[in-house]
């Protein structure tokens, strides 16, 4: 298991399975957390407590996408931008995981960092993704300390990052599922 409250490391290798500039560490999750739940509506799920992975963004078809309407429930999320070669390598994966975990208590989701909708309507639409998608999610990556795209996250049911993938290759494809399964397996 994996925390963004420390340091983290991130093999080059796995850096070298993603695309877009590499950036260097923002300003502290927290600190980047707190502005977001600050800056976020005030009506939650009843005790959902807003913690550092917490957002609420614009979906590219209209409405919100607000963890906290994901209270009690594991969730993969990915980072991305629509042209980047590497998420759009991940894309087709992460539908087959909504199509075999969906059901079975898997939320999925993916945040694009475009400030428009229409970069991540188009994604959907070149993928036939039937998860939800948002968009203007750069600060959000930011606060969840990304380098690039795509990172996958995995975060259990209180919202805290479980696992995480910075790029994507096809070799992760064994150890997210085992990940998966092993999040949907504690209560």
């Amino acid at each position: 298991m994996r925390s963004l409250l420390t340091a983290m490391i991130i093999p080059a290798a796995m850096l070298a399975a993603g695309c877009g500039k590499v950036q260097e560490p923002g300003t502290a999750m927290e600190k980047a957390a707190e502005t977001a739940v600050e800056a976020s509506p005030a009506a939650t799920a009843a005790g959902y407590v807003k913690g550092p992975t917490y957002f609420d963004l614009p979906e590219h078809k209209g409405g919100r996408l607000d963890l906290a309407a994901y209270a009690g429930k594991p969730v993969m999320v990915m980072f991305f931008t629509e042209t980047c070669p590497y998420c759009r390598k991940a894309a087709p994966f992460v539908q087959s995981v909504n199509a075999e975990y969906g059901g079975k208590g898997l939320a999925v989701m993916a945040a694009a960092h475009e400030r428009e909708a229409a970069p991540a309507a188009r994604f959907v639409k070149d993928f036939g993704i039937t998860f939800p998608v948002a968009y203007d999610a750069a600060a959000t990556a930011r606060a969840y300390q990304t380098r690039g795209v795509p990172y996958l996250f995995l975060l259990d049911r209180q919202h805290k990052v479980y696992n995480l993938w910075a790029g994507y290759d096809h070799s992760f494809d064994k150890e997210i599922r085992a990940s998966i399964e092993e999040v949907l397996k504690k209560s």
